[in-house]
Parts: structure tokens; sequence; C-alpha cells
């Protein structure tokens, strides 16, 4: 991690991701959607890692290794993934117990599938269809944070060491590729009763992403170094 880090200051480094681990699972108690704070909070690891693999170019000229620093790089991502994904995790499976109708408005939540008791206002129970949890649907949705975090982080590397190079057109070409898959997969497959919360949902974001990764371990794999 300290070879990654080591251009930024650690009052920014540290300071930020205390900030995101804050704002991340807290800010949809104040305002919007839980998946719209879900996906902030990925744009900004996105961001984070961009900037921080920019840097490689000057630590090259300074003769660092790049296994090292790409070791460091993968070391931090895995940190911050392990970090983030239980708190935004936590904050869904705690907004989906206190209303069935969450699931509608964060995509980052897995479900059992099973039918959640519900009291209308009128204080009649009801059974509102795909809508409950269980502690299999709770890892499944901290497991499931953590790989869209660590896949963004290292989204982010990648774009960071493109950055001034054709291989950026490759992975934005991957990017539309990947999203236009798991779109596609999720849209044939969709169920409309309990939507983007079904396996079928899951197979479509691991083919999109797939596809995403793949150009990234090609941007990593064709980076430049003086020292391997």
């Amino acid at each position: 991690m300290k070879l990654f880090l080591s251009p930024f200051k650690p009052a920014i480094y540290l300071g930020g991701f205390v900030l995101l681990c804050l704002v991340a699972p807290l800010g949809r108690l104040a305002f919007g959607d839980g998946g719209l704070w879900t996906m902030a909070s990925a744009a900004a690891l996105c961001l984070f890692f961009a900037a921080g693999a920019a840097n490689w170019p000057a630590l090259n000229q300074l003769g660092a290794s790049f296994n090292r620093w790409m070791n460091s790089a993968v070391l931090t991502a895995l940190v911050a993934a392990v970090v983030l994904a239980p708190l935004t995790a936590a904050s869904a499976v705690y907004h989906q117990a206190h209303s069935p109708y969450y699931l509608w408005y964060d995509p980052f939540i897995i479900t059992n599938g099973e039918p959640m008791l519900w009291i209308d206002g009128n204080g009649e129970p009801y059974l509102v269809e795909g809508a409950a949890q269980d502690a299999s649907s709770a890892a499944l949705t901290l497991l499931f944070h953590f790989v869209i975090f660590l896949t963004i982080a290292l989204v982010g590397l990648a774009v960071g060491l493109a950055k001034d190079t054709r291989m950026l057109w490759l992975l934005m070409g991957a990017l539309f590729i990947g999203s236009f898959v798991g779109v596609l997969v999720g849209v044939v497959t969709e169920d409309p009763f309990a939507p983007f919360h079904t396996t079928s949902y899951i197979i479509a974001v691991t083919l999109g992403a797939s596809i995403v990764l793949a150009a990234c371990a090609i941007v990593f794999a064709r980076t430049r170094s003086f020292v391997r």
C-alpha cells in the first residue's frame, strides 16, 4: 500500500476515505435512492485510484518496480473494498428490512426471493413478493458490494494507467460493450416481480464486469515500465 499511496499526503487519502465510509452508508438517510449513493461511492473510489495510477509515470522515472507498484495498488484496492463493502451492504440490508419496497430503489441488494410480510396503512397484513431477506441473502449482498468496489477500483487503476495512450480507447470500448451485454442479458431475463434482484441479474453483472476486467488486464500487461 505504501508505494501506491506515497504520492498522496496521508490527510488526503485517510481523510477522504474516512469521509467516504461515513457518507456512503449514511447519505441515503438524508435523501436520494440507496443505489445512487452506492454508485456515487464507487465513482469516488474509481477517481481516487485513477488519480493514483496517473502518478505511475513519475514513479517509473524514479526507478520504481511496476510489479511492486501493482501489488501495492491491488492491496490498497482490496483493503478499500473490505472496509467499504460491509458499511454499504449493512445500510442496504437495514433499509430493506424496514421497507419491502426499498429493493426497487437499490439495485445492489440481494433478496432470497421469498415474500415479506408487511402491514399496510390500515393495519392489515399482506405479502410483498420477493422482498424477504435471510443470512444467506445478506451475505450475498455483502459479497456483491465487495466485488463491485474491488472491480471499480481496478477499473480506476486501468484508467489512470491508460491515460494519454491508445489503450484508453480499448478500455472505453470494453466499458461500453460490457454495459451493453450486461443490460441486454438483464432485460432479456428480467423478472418483473423482482427487478434487479434475481440470479439472472447477477449473471448479467458478472458477464459485463468480466469484459471490463479483461480489458483492464490488457492495460496492466501493456503498461510501459523501466523496471518490472
